[in-house]
């Protein structure tokens, strides 16, 4: 069965212009001359013979333009001819392939001793075999930097280098911009016959696109249940009694598979030095909450990562940690009222010591040399100095916690607002209920799964529209934090049931932990975050000159923000651990899904051949025989004597 079809068939449109020779023919008829002669008889049968003759020669004329302009309009339209003969044969029309590689971490899957993506480079390599030099090949994965540099349109083959420069992407592009990309550059190849290839597992990817073009899936594997270990969120325990050299790292390790998995090997690195391990069972399905403890060897920022030793799925085996270790933190409280025994028992802990007791009036600029951490205590007043002090504190990077006491004035007020980006209401001395703790700060989040035993708040400030709260109660803010400041709107000098609870000196070291170095971000980063800086040191050691003060991370690991400044802090960045729990995706049905076996069925758009250079020779044909036909004409009129 023959088909016929346009590469551009919009062009079609144009063919009506083939009616414009017959229309100017029509419309353009020139009158005879009227001559008198005294006899007319001869002259008379003489024009009726040369009528008939030149109107046989005027229709062909006409013809044949109408059939220049029509083969013109349709060489642009391109036209393809199907036939069975060309399904049938062993070779394929020019075809232009997209292939899309999905190099999601899933891909990392290793089984018969070869990761799912080694296994798909296979693929694409058996699709070079299958390519002649007047196909065009292109290679698109969900990376945006590799398809900027290597999705060329290349002819016969993906080169080897391309593919040596594969690998795993933890800042995926999804997938309508995968696929829109992919036919953008398929329509550059000016090819009639154009398809894509998808190579991917189809872990958690559930594809809606509807391409314009033929699709297909190359089956990668067809392992069911996939056995996977994770090991996610390596956070540093605080040290809340005894202040020691001695730390402890509490992760989560999750089962993802159908096993049980005895004796796994878990263990922790420091400063690219192993420092602890141990052996954790788990069973299918599960996942536990377990510590490894260690010896800090110094002071100062601490990085490293806690790894669990999984041969199935290496890419989310480890959860890095980076945090600022000193054994005696100095810390200062400003304010002109005696500590109440929470705040100075937890000051005690958290400095080793009793905190330095500063008067508001003894301010100035030369306490942030001597203190790691300012706390304002009782926050009344906003006086210059004050103002003085936090412009530089925010200049330097140096944390603070603000607690206003019950009589707050107005500039105050307004300035602590502005500050925290909230509204403050009145001061109540109504007791509430604690009624939400933020899972996603550092300072909240080991206590936000806990079930308090004292959830009773006393005396406090009303907030509320606060950007970022930790603790509230109905509704109203009670802890926020803002860069570089924490601010506490409870009263600590009242007798509250909540500071009798274990997790409020849990949540005030963790509070006090993260002010020590306000560069670092209170949440934990993961891939894709940004990272506002001047300079970064990448994980593997080089380092980037920021024009833009903004690097958004692109993969796991140690990132080092402002280098070699005082303001340097340790990042540490983990993956988002969607791939990890290995659930079926799909695609939609107009994919068509190969087998084993997908060389015998690829390069099936089949279009059919392209006769455009046929219709430009037909075309140009007519054109040289219509030249000949006029001057042949011209030549016969001379012969004959016509003054024309």
């Amino acid at each position: 069965m023959y088909q016929l079809s346009f590469l551009n068939a919009g062009l079609l449109f144009f063919a009506a212009a083939t009616v414009l020779p017959l229309l100017i023919w029509l419309l353009a008829k020139k009158k005879p001359r009227r001559i008198i002669f005294s006899s007319l008889r001869f002259i008379i049968q003489s024009q009726e013979h040369e009528k008939k003759r030149s109107k046989i020669t005027n229709i062909l004329l006409l013809v044949l333009r109408m059939l220049i302009i029509l083969l013109l309009v349709l060489a642009i339209a391109r036209p393809m001819l199907a036939t069975p003969s060309l399904r049938d044969s062993g070779k394929h029309p020019p075809t232009a392939l997209a292939i899309i590689l999905d190099n999601s971490y899933s891909m990392d899957y290793v089984e018969d001793r070869q990761s799912r993506l080694e296994k798909a480079i296979n693929a694409i390599e058996r699709i070079n075999d299958k390519a002649t030099a007047d196909d065009r090949l292109i290679l698109i994965t969900r990376d945006e930097a590799f398809n900027a540099l290597h999705s060329q349109i290349y002819a016969g083959e993906i080169p080897p280098e391309s593919l040596k420069s594969i690998s795993l992407c933890h800042n995926l592009m999804d997938w309508p911009e995968t696929f829109t990309f992919a036919e953008a550059r398929l329509a550059e190849a000016q090819m009639p016959n154009r398809e894509i290839y998808l190579l991917s597992d189809l872990i958690n990817e559930n594809i809606e696109h509807h391409s314009p073009y033929p699709v297909a899936l190359i089956p990668i594997s067809e392992t069911d249940p996939r056995q996977n270990l994770s090991l996610s969120q390596a956070r540093v325990l605080p040290q809340i009694v005894d202040r020691a050299r001695e730390q402890r790292i509490e992760f989560n390790l999750t089962n993802h598979g159908s096993l049980p998995r005895d004796e796994v090997l878990v263990q922790v690195v420091v400063n690219d030095i192993k420092v602890g391990e141990r052996f954790v069972s788990i069973a299918a399905r599960q996942s536990v909450k377990e510590s490894i403890g260690f010896e800090l060897r110094g002071e100062g920022w601490q990085s490293g990562y806690i790894e669990v030793r999984d041969e199935y799925l290496s890419a989310d085996n480890r959860s890095y940690f980076a945090f600022e270790y000193y054994q005696k933190p100095r810390v200062a409280v400003i304010g002109d009222s005696p500590l109440p025994p929470q705040l100075s028992s937890i000051l005690r802990v958290f400095g080793g010591a009793e905190p330095q007791r500063i008067e508001p009036s003894a301010i100035n600029l030369q306490i942030l040399d001597d203190y790691r951490i300012l706390i304002f205590y009782p926050f009344n007043t906003l006086s210059p100095r004050h103002k003085e002090l936090f412009a530089a504190m925010d200049e330097r990077g140096v944390g603070s916690l603000i607690c206003p006491g019950p009589l707050l004035g107005n500039e105050a007020k307004a300035w602590l607002e502005k500050r925290f980006s909230l509204k403050l209401g009145d001061y109540t001395r109504e007791t509430t209920n604690i009624d939400f703790i933020s899972p996603h700060h550092q300072a909240s989040a080991m206590i936000s799964d806990k079930n308090l035993r004292f959830r009773q708040i006393g005396p406090h400030w009303q907030a509320s529209n606060a950007a970022s709260v930790l603790i509230s109660a109905a509704g109203k803010a009670l802890a926020v934090n803002a860069e570089n400041s924490a601010l506490w709107l409870w009263n600590l000098a009242a007798d509250s049931a909540f500071f009798a609870d274990p997790a409020f000196a849990v949540y005030a070291y963790r509070q006090l932990s993260g002010l020590l170095n306000a560069d670092v971000p209170f949440s934990e980063l993961k891939v894709g975050d940004s990272i506002s800086a001047t300079a970064v040191e990448l994980p593997n050691g080089s380092l980037l000159e920021l024009a833009n003060p903004v690097y958004k991370a692109n993969e796991p690991g140690i990132y080092t923000k402002n280098p070699g400044s005082s303001k340097a802090v340790k990042l540490a960045i983990n993956i988002g651990y969607t791939d990890s729990d290995p659930n079926p995706g799909n695609v939609p049905k107009t994919f068509t899904k190969l087998d084993e076996n997908f060389e015998e069925k690829i390069f099936m758009a089949r279009m059919g051949r392209d006769h455009w250079k046929t219709l430009l020779i037909l075309a140009l044909i007519l054109m040289l025989t219509e030249i000949a036909l006029i001057k042949y004409l011209e030549f016969k009129s001379l012969q004959q004597g016509d003054p024309k």
